[in-house]
């Protein structure tokens, strides 16, 4: 019999291929060597898949390796720098950047603070370096850094006093030869303070800053911050330079009803559906809970828009007792905050679930097979992976980044949680709507619901709110996406973020996985988890939520119209133990 070229025997064979590599022949249910020892036709062909496996590998780990690499500057200190000294931006490690396939040099395109172009800085004040070349991949290549060039005499108002007093130095664990030091201590971390202040380009987003920006005669908020301000200016030259304007769509206020939604409110018991006694008992369990594992919290339970309890537990690291403006991480949780305020471009039609991210970005159009969609984005089956790594929102080119490696992505393949897909969403909801992702977010949820000053580190996992403002979130979302007088979405919008069947390619199982929320469970006591059944469960199986690495609570049964959240900082001691107490305490008191 004459041999099979090996082009033969993949034509011939019948295989059935999973993600570890291993091959069966679906045909003959043969692997490996035949009895004699001679290598068949399904091990030769095992051998060179795997092989062609291991070459895709590589890559992928090469690109990420690219996308993962930093830029600096040939001068220490040079995000502050005098105009006779234009900084010159290189790659940290050159020599990995040739290996993994850049040879092209870099670009630099220098703008001022209204955007125009200057072959080099000729002002003094903020300039934009727009840096561009080739990926590896073949994809364009573009970064943004932002730096500070300084007049000739320097206001002394623009040298505020970064000297910091060291706490405890005069305590009696302090080694004495540390007090014998302490001014040379002081002077050597202030001296490291001010380096590290000004030797960065964070040092150079708050020097631009507080020379451009008016007073507001108290304290600025974050939306008024010296970051959130460079994010500004950043989306108006890539909006400018990428040629956007014309892209650009409004995304409209909330509409107003004529017969408003529950929002949260104080009430009888008899009106919320409880016991007399609810936040009596649920109150103690929470004090209890609270001195116990020496983690303060805040506590907020409501149903049918009636506050059960809103109240402060434990004291602070001062020893001081928390207040209700408690305000905490709230981790993953914010990527149901962004999932929220997304619903709003959905529901105006700017953005579909299932349209790919190259609707939105150009420079994606020749990569669709490899681009996700944004419902992919939401599911974790986007083939992107990471929390933070590779940036985050305010990261001003952060799906360059991206598109520097996309030719190796997978959407649809497997389910990974991560975070860089709800970035990119917020980067996609920058695009649509023209405004900074922390300006949507403020103007288009946070002030209508009349929130206080939330600070959105990223898109995925780093809002800081209060008890009370995620509570509102909840009855948001019991309310179907109204709040009082204000509707975000309509009742058929939401419903198109709930938890829907899931086929994972690479598990062959269904998961449930919606838009930054899931299905919760929380079982009875001494049931059986494996049962799976509905009447095991302390609340209705439609009940929703997200978890949180720092253990607050986010929960809503529709059903029972019944909000549930939690801030804290960490979960502190045996919150296993505690939080399953908390759950069948708030059931015990629900009466009708």
């Amino acid at each position: 019999m004459k041999p099979l070229t090996r082009v033969g025997k993949i034509a011939m064979l019948v295989l059935v291929v999973n993600r570890t590599g291993m091959l069966i022949d679906a045909a003959h249910g043969q692997t490996g060597k035949t009895t004699d020892g001679i290598s068949s036709p399904a091990a030769e062909t095992t051998d060179f898949v795997i092989e062609q496996k291991n070459v895709v590998d590589r890559k992928a780990e090469e690109r990420r390796e690219f996308q993962l690499q930093e830029l600096m500057l040939a001068k220490t200190g040079g995000w502050i720098f005098k105009l006779s000294d234009t900084p010159r931006i290189l790659w940290r490690d050159p020599e990995t950047v040739l290996r993994l396939g850049c040879s092209d040099l870099l670009r630099i395109r220098w703008f001022n603070a209204e955007l125009q172009e200057s072959p080099i800085p000729d002002a003094p004040g903020r300039w934009l370096a727009w840096i561009e070349g080739t990926a590896p991949n073949g994809t364009p290549l573009r970064r943004l850094r932002t730096f500070y060039a300084l007049p000739e005499q320097i206001p002394m108002s623009l040298l505020p006093n970064l000297t910091v007093a060291l706490p405890n130095r005069s305590s009696s664990q302090v080694p004495v030869v540390v007090r014998e030091h302490e001014a040379e201590i002081v002077r050597l971390a202030n001296e490291a303070l001010v380096q590290t202040v000004l030797g960065n380009e964070q040092g150079a987003i708050l020097v631009a800053g507080l020379t451009e920006m008016e007073s507001v005669g108290r304290p600025a908020t974050y939306i008024e911050s010296t970051a959130v301000r460079t994010d500004d200016v950043n989306l108006a030259l890539k909006i400018k330079l990428q040629g956007l304007k014309d892209k650009l769509r409004s995304l409209h206020p909330p509409r107003k009803l004529n017969t408003p939604a529950p929002s949260l409110r104080v009430g009888s018991p008899d009106e919320a559906g409880v016991a007399a006694d609810a936040k009596a008992r649920i109150d103690a369990l929470c004090h209890d809970w609270a001195k116990d594992s020496g983690e303060p919290f805040v506590t907020l339970v409501a149903r049918r828009g009636v506050i059960i309890t809103h109240e402060a537990f434990g004291q602070d690291s001062q020893g001081q007792p928390i207040d209700l403006d408690y305000r905490c991480w709230v981790a993953s949780i914010t990527k149901t905050v962004t999932a929220i305020l997304f619903s709003q471009f959905l529901d105006q039609g700017l953005i579909d679930l299932d349209d790919s991210l190259a609707t939105v970005f150009p420079d994606f159009q020749n990569h669709e097979s490899r681009t996700p969609t944004f419902r992919q984005c939401f599911t974790h089956t986007s083939g992107l992976s990471g929390h933070g790594e590779l940036g985050d929102m305010h990261t001003a080119h952060l799906e360059n980044i991206v598109l520097n490696g996309i030719d190796v992505n997978e959407p649809g393949v497997k389910y990974s949680y991560c975070g860089l897909g709800y970035e990119l969403v917020a980067k996609a909801m920058e695009i649509v709507a023209g405004r900074s992702a922390a300006r949507i977010y403020d103007e288009h949820l946070f002030r209508p619901l009349g929130f206080g000053d939330v600070r959105m580190g990223n898109a995925s996992s780093s809002g800081e709110f209060t008890a009370k403002e995620l509570g509102i979130l909840a009855q948001w979302m019991v309310n179907q996406g109204s709040y009082g007088d204000q509707q975000f979405i309509s009742p058929e919008t939401f419903q198109r973020l709930l938890p829907q069947p899931l086929q994972v390619a690479d598990r062959g199982y269904t998961e449930h996985e919606g838009s930054g929320i899931h299905w919760q469970r929380h079982f009875k006591t001494g049931v059986s988890r494996d049962l799976k059944r509905d009447e095991d469960l302390l609340f209705s199986p439609n009940s929703l939520g997200h978890g949180s690495f720092s253990g607050c609570v986010f929960f809503i049964d529709p059903d029972l119209e019944l909000v549930i959240v939690q801030v804290r900082r960490q979960s502190g001691l045996r919150s296993g133990e505690w939080s399953p107490k908390f759950f069948q305490t708030v059931a015990e008191v629900i009466t009708k």
